[in-house]
C-alpha cells in the first residue's frame, strides 16, 4: 500500500481512539479522590511538601518513584483541584492505545504472521484490539481511579517496551534498530521504576521473540539466556534498593511478599479462582464494582476430617479452578505455530498476572486495576475472533457486513457500558452504595459510603436544607455502624471492634446533629487505644475534639486539643488552622498570625490562610 495512504490511514486509527476515549472518559474530570488517593496523594507529604528534588521520592518510593513524581508535578500545578490528575491519566490511558497500535502493527509485519494474515487484517486488527482495550469497563480503575496511574502508567511503558522491541526486530536500518534498541531500554527502564509488576517484562520479550521470530535453537537459548539475565538484573536492582542480599533466602521473602497475613499457599490458592472472576469480568462486567470482598481459601486440599485424598481433591475448588488455567495454558502450547498470536494473547494475560496473582501475598486479593494490563492478551484473543477466525468460519459474501456490524455492536456497548460506570463515579455515594449490595461483607464499602454520607449531609446543612440533612446524617450513622463489631463480655458489659475511619466518622456525624455527648464518647473509645493508632491518626481525633469544644464554646480545652495534635503529628494542616481561627477570636491576633505563617510554611498555595492573614494584618 502507498505510504502516504498508510500514514493517512495511521492518523485516521489514532484520531478514532482519541474520539473514542473522550466520548467515555471526558466527563470523567470531576470525579473524587478515592480509596488510596488520599494516603498516597492528598495527605501524603511527599505530595504536598515536596521541595523539587527526585532523591525526595527515591526515598519515598523507589520502586514507583515515576508514578508519584508525576503526582507531586500534578501538585505543583493545581494543588488537589482532580481535574488535572484526571485529564493526565485520560492521556496516559490514550497513549497506552496507541503503544498497542505500534506493539501489533509490528507483530502482524513479523516472520510468523506477515505471510498468513491478508493485508485487510493487518489493518483492522491493531484497531479493533486497541478500541477494545480503552472501551472496556474493566479498565476504569485504571483510569478514573487516580492514584491507579500507577497502573496505567506502568502497563504504558510495558507495551511501549514490546512495540520498541519489535520495531527493532524488524527493521533492517541500523541507525534505526540502534533508536529502537534505546527506545526499548528506556521504556523498559521507566516501567520498573513505576510498579513492580513489570519484573515480568523480560520474559514477555522473550515471549515475543519465540512466537513471532521462530528460529534455531541455538537462537532459542541465547534468548533465554538473555531473558534469564533481565530478570536477574531486575532481581538484583530490587534487592539493592531494599537493602537486602539478593542471593539470600531471607532477602527473596522479605520482598516476595506484602502482607504476612496470607500464607504463600493460601494466596496462590485464592489466585486461581480470582483469575477467573477477572476473566468473566471481562466478558461480562454486571458484577463489576469498586471494592471485592472475596473469600480466602486455605488450601489446594478441602479440609475435612471425614474426606480421604481424592474426596479433598476433587472437592477442590481451587484445584478445578487451576485445572481450567493449566487447559488454557496446553491450549495456548498447541497453537504456538498454528495460530501464535492466540498463543501471545492467552500467555501474555498469565504472565501479565504473574506478580499480583501468584505467590506473593498481597493484602487486597482482588482489585480490579490489576487487571489493566493483563487485559491486552484478552483484546488481542478478541481482535483476532472478530477479524480473523469468525469471518474464515463465515465465509459467505455478507461477511464483511456482518462482521462490520458485530464489531460496531461490541464497541458501541463497551463504550456505552464505560460512559455509565463512569457516570457513578462522578457520584461517591450511588458508587459505594452500589459497592456494599455487589459485597455487603466488605466492611470497608460500608465505612467509605457512610463516609460520603456525613459529606452530603454536611453540604445540604450548609445549603440550609436541614431536615434532608438530617434524614442524611442519621443513615450514614445506620450505615456506619455496619462496620462496627459488637462483643458481650463475660460480664455482662458490652466492648467495640472498630477502626479508625468508621469512628472519625461517627463523630462528625453526631457533631454535625449537635450530638455532642456521643461524639465525645467515640472520640474517648478511640483515644482509649491510642497506642495502635499512628500519630497521623491520633491527631485526627484531636482536632474533632478541639472542633466540639469550640461549638461548646469551652475554648482552653479546644485549643488545649488543637495544640496536642500539632505536638503528635506537626504536619496535621486543620489543626493549625482551627487553632489560628481560635487564637484571633480570642484576640490574640499575633499568636493566630504566627501560627498561619506555619501552615503557609508548609502549604504556600493555601487561599483560605492567605486571606485570614491579610485580614490581620490589615486590622
Amino acid at each position: 500500500m502507498n505510504k502516504n495512504i498508510l500514514m493517512k490511514l495511521s492518523s485516521v486509527q489514532v484520531l478514532l481512539l482519541a474520539l473514542a476515549i473522550v466520548l467515555t472518559y471526558g466527563h470523567t474530570l470531576d470525579v473524587p479522590f478515592y480509596l488510596d488517593d488520599f494516603s498516597s496523594i492528598q495527605e501524603n507529604p511527599i505530595i504536598f511538601d515536596w521541595q523539587g528534588t527526585l532523591a525526595e521520592l527515591w526515598q519515598f518510593s523507589a520502586l514507583r518513584i515515576v508514578g508519584y513524581f508525576s503526582f507531586a508535578l500534578n501538585y505543583q500545578v493545581h494543588q488537589f483541584q482532580v481535574a488535572g490528575y484526571h485529564v493526565i491519566n485520560i492521556l496516559i490511558h490514550f497513549l497506552t492505545g496507541c503503544a498497542i497500535l505500534g506493539l501489533l502493527r509490528g507483530l502482524v509485519r513479523t516472520p510468523a504472521l506477515n505471510t498468513v494474515l491478508s493485508e485487510e487484517n493487518k489493518r483492522w486488527l491493531p484497531l479493533i484490539a486497541a478500541l477494545i482495550f480503552v472501551l472496556h469497563p474493566l479498565q476504569i480503575q485504571g483510569v478514573t481511579y487516580i492514584v491507579q496511574r500507577l497502573a496505567s502508567l506502568a502497563a504504558l511503558f510495558y507495551i511501549a517496551t514490546m512495540a520498541s522491541f519489535i520495531q527493532a526486530r524488524l527493521t533492517e536500518n541500523w541507525k534505526l534498530r540502534t533508536f529502537w534498541i534505546l527506545a526499548c531500554i528506556l521504556f523498559a527502564l521507566l516501567g520498573f521504576l513505576t510498579k513492580q509488576n513489570t519484573a515480568t517484562l523480560p520474559i514477555s520479550l522473550l515471549l515475543l521473540e519465540l512466537l513471532f521470530f521462530p528460529g534455531s535453537k541455538r537462537h532459542l537459548i541465547l534468548a533465554g539466556g538473555i531473558a534469564a539475565t533481565g530478570v536477574g538484573i531486575v532481581w538484583i536492582i530490587l534487592a539493592y534498593l531494599f537493602q537486602q542480599n539478593p542471593f539470600s533466602l531471607e532477602a527473596m521473602e522479605a520482598l516476595t511478599r506484602e502482607t504476612t497475613m496470607i500464607s504463600r499457599t493460601s494466596y496462590l490458592a485464592t489466585q486461581m479462582s480470582v483469575l477467573w472472576t477477572y476473566i468473566s469480568l471481562f466478558f461480562w462486567t454486571a458484577s463489576s464494582h469498586i471494592d471485592y470482598s472475596y473469600p480466602i481459601t486455605d488450601s489446594f486440599f478441602y479440609i475435612h476430617e471425614r474426606y480421604h485424598l481424592i474426596a479433598r481433591l476433587l472437592h477442590s475448588e481451587a484445584i478445578w479452578a487451576f485445572m481450567g488455567h493449566f487447559l488454557l495454558l496446553s491450549l495456548a502450547a498447541y497453537q504456538l505455530r498454528r495460530r501464535p498470536l492466540v498463543a501471545f494473547g492467552i500467555f501474555f494475560y498469565y504472565l501479565a498476572h504473574a506478580v499480583e496473582s501468584s505467590l506473593i501475598p498481597i493484602r487486597d486479593v482482588i482489585f480490579e486495576h490489576r487487571t489493566y494490563l493483563p487485559n491486552l492478551g484478552l483484546a488481542v484473543l478478541c481482535a483476532w475472533l472478530l477479524v480473523v477466525q469468525i469471518p474464515q468460519w463465515l465465509n459467505s459474501h455478507l461477511t464483511p457486513v456482518i462482521m462490520m456490524s458485530l464489531t460496531m455492536s461490541l464497541l458501541l456497548i463497551l463504550g456505552t457500558t464505560t460512559w455509565q460506570r463512569n457516570q457513578k463515579w462522578r457520584d461517591p455515594v450511588a458508587l459505594w452504595q452500589h459497592n456494599v449490595e455487589q459485597s455487603p461483607e466488605k466492611k470497608r464499602g460500608w465505612i467509605i459510603l457512610g463516609k460520603h454520607l456525613v459529606q452530603r449531609g454536611q453540604l445540604e446543612k450548609a445549603q440550609g436544607h436541614t431536615k434532608q440533612s438530617q434524614k442524611t446524617l442519621v443513615r450514614s450513622i445506620d450505615v456506619l455502624n455496619h462496620a462496627v463489631t459488637r462483643h458481650r463480655n463475660p460480664d455482662g458489659s458490652q466492648s467495640f471492634s472498630f477502626d479508625v475511619e468508621t469512628a472519625l466518622n461517627l463523630i462528625v456525624a453526631y457533631k454535625s446533629l449537635s450530638k455532642y455527648k456521643r461524639a465525645l464518647f467515640w472520640i474517648q473509645r478511640a483515644l482509649a487505644m491510642k497506642h495502635l493508632m499512628r500519630p497521623f491518626d491520633q491527631a485526627k481525633f484531636l482536632v474533632n475534639q478541639g472542633n466540639i469544644y469550640f461549638e461548646q464554646k469551652r475554648f482552653s480545652e479546644s485549643e488545649a486539643s488543637y495544640r496536642q495534635a500539632i505536638k503528635i503529628y506537626p504536619h496535621n494542616l486543620k489543626a493549625h488552622i482551627n487553632l489560628g481561627s481560635l487564637l484571633s477570636l480570642t484576640r490574640r491576633y499575633d499568636e493566630a498570625t504566627a501560627i498561619y505563617q506555619k501552615v503557609l510554611a508548609i502549604e504556600s498555595s493555601n487561599a483560605y490562610v492567605k486571606n485570614m492573614l491579610r485580614k490581620l494584618q490589615a486590622r
